[in-house]
């Protein structure tokens, strides 16, 4: 017998007021529960208020009172962030794919069985050279929904690897960059980093963090999981994520506190660094500016017992400013 019965949505809202939530407009929160699930507007954002299981009526309830519009705003919020984010993470990845297939293809030749040859790369850590590469195989050979794998499937006797990236995952492009040899990662790190003054091993270092990172919250996106406050593992290194910025970007203070280490900050740095476009960077801080500016995000506004816009989202108030310099040091020398 389950202990999660379902219940009717004029049950799920009564359940929410004994949770001590407000419900301003009923209408409106069943819309809401309707659309997005009382699963993904409560349980999604419940531990940014704080909660606590009430022995006596035995049911979880908020610490204070919260008001539905409050949680539904952050929901909001955080899908905003979603399909920002989401945007500038594909064309990381894109740039990835392109850099990595363009190398491959000019050290080992267009023929699939070519460069697809084990032998030619080196396991990493936990990564068996032999292993990637048939999984790498697998992806392409399996893929059925990209058109141009098909066309070269059957109108060509191989499939070259700028063709082949567009059927494999990006968690599987980063382990592929993983195993090249090392002129093949150095070539592509100093490709992401040329604006930087930075050594070639701190670049490998770096870029798969980043990459990492990156990959982490697109699959939190793509999954539904919350933007901000994520429970993510990927860490961008201190020393070399500092030695890259000039001052106003991120102070070792922030960082101990756990701004530009693995939260919503590191992310939105990590594509800054990783964009080498002016215009596609111009537009992620129009992107970011227009949310902002948005009337229903007012950013002086108490979003949660964190605090205001920018506290709930552990960011700094002065985050567009600060990847402005990171602009700046890219493309005004």
């Amino acid at each position: 017998m389950t202990d999660k019965p379902s219940i009717t949505y004029s049950q799920q809202l009564d359940r929410m007021r004994r949770k001590g939530i407000l419900i301003e407009n009923d209408k409106l929160a069943m819309e809401v529960l309707q659309s997005i699930s009382y699963y993904g507007i409560v349980n999604g954002y419940k531990d940014i208020f704080g909660v606590y299981f009430d022995e006596d009526f035995q049911i979880e309830r908020f610490k204070e009172e919260v008001q539905f519009s409050s949680i539904h705003s952050i929901f909001l919020l955080d899908q905003a962030l979603n399909n920002l984010l989401f945007k500038y993470i594909i064309y990381i990845e894109k740039s990835l794919k392109t850099k990595l297939s363009y190398k491959i293809a000019h050290k080992y030749t267009t023929e699939f069985n070519s460069y697809l040859d084990y032998t030619k790369y080196r396991s990493n850590g936990s990564l068996d050279r032999k292993s990637e590469i048939q999984n790498i195989r697998n992806q392409i050979e399996n893929n059925k929904n990209s058109a141009s794998i098909q066309h070269y499937r059957e109108r060509h006797d191989t499939i070259p690897p700028w063709v082949a990236t567009s059927g494999i995952y990006f968690g599987t492009a980063i382990n592929w960059y993983k195993i090249c040899q090392d002129d093949i990662k150095t070539y592509i790190a100093n490709q992401f980093f040329v604006s930087f003054s930075i050594d070639d091993e701190s670049a490998k270092e770096m870029l798969v963090s980043m990459l990492s990172l990156l990959q982490e919250y697109r699959n939190n996106i793509a999954h539904g999981n919350r933007t901000f406050l994520s429970n993510v593992t990927s860490e961008l290194t201190k020393d070399i994520l500092l030695s890259l910025f000039p001052e106003g970007v991120l102070t070792e203070r922030e960082y101990h506190k756990g701004i530009g280490q693995k939260d919503l900050f590191a992310v939105i740095l990590s594509i800054a660094v990783l964009i080498n476009d002016p215009l596609v960077f111009r537009q992620y801080i129009y992107d970011f500016g227009t949310m902002f500016r948005n009337k229903d995000f007012n950013p002086n506004l108490k979003y949660s017992p964190r605090g205001n816009l920018y506290e709930t989202l552990n960011i700094p108030e002065d985050f567009l400013d600060r990847i402005a310099i990171v602009y700046n040091l890219k493309f005004k020398n």
